[in-house]
């Protein structure tokens, strides 16, 4: 087995564990701009909701990289794949997760 797709499988099961945490409610710490924000700010949002985008996001981008490792795509494919997902992931947040 190539050490590249080791490595790849490796961090993808770190980050999907990552994510099922976000989506059980135990990583919202995990949520960048969330931890950070006032209480008034974080009031502004629906946190099952970003939850739910948050964690199903990283699962999306997490087993697409595994995919694009596991066949063994271009660079040039991942770039567009992960250009096109991080455009998705975007609206989804700004669509979502507001109350």
């Amino acid at each position: 087995m190539d050490l590249e797709l080791i490595i790849g499988i490796v961090s993808s099961i770190v980050v999907l564990v990552l994510a099922f945490l976000v989506l059980a409610g135990l990583g919202d710490n995990l949520i960048s701009g969330y931890n950070t924000a006032s209480a008034e700010k974080r009031a502004k949002y629906d946190l099952p909701r970003l939850r739910l985008v948050t964690g199903l996001s990283v699962i999306v981008v997490t087993a697409s990289v595994w995919l694009l490792l596991l066949f063994k795509a271009s660079e040039m494919a991942m770039g567009v794949v992960m250009c096109v997902e991080i455009v998705f992931i975007a609206l989804a947040n700004i669509l979502f997760t507001k109350k």
